[in-house]
């Protein structure tokens, strides 16, 4: 499942961080494990995913202990709708 302006694997971890819900806040090894349960992938490329989607502004975190809580910028619905708004206002042009 690829969504739109997201890699194949961000696109993953956002569905599982807005699965969470809008006030939860999750870390690198809850979604590791989550994804480890269905498919052969390193808590290193977690990590790193997670922390270029912070990168990029779609994850925020804050520090607790040695590891970060991370959550979503915008729910899934916001998402949504920018997408909408930037196709709009892209009239079909190429």
């Amino acid at each position: 499942m690829r969504v739109r302006g997201f890699g194949e694997l961000e696109a993953v971890i956002m569905e599982r961080v807005w699965d969470y819900g809008p006030d939860a806040s999750m870390t690198v090894r809850e979604i590791f494990e989550q994804l480890a349960a269905e498919r052969q992938i390193a808590y290193t490329t977690v990590m790193s995913t997670m922390d270029n989607l912070h990168t990029k502004g779609w994850l925020a975190r804050e520090r607790d202990g040695r590891a970060y809580r991370y959550w979503a910028t915008l729910s899934r619905e916001q998402h949504t709708a920018r997408l909408m708004r930037d196709a709009l206002k892209g009239g079909g042009r190429s």
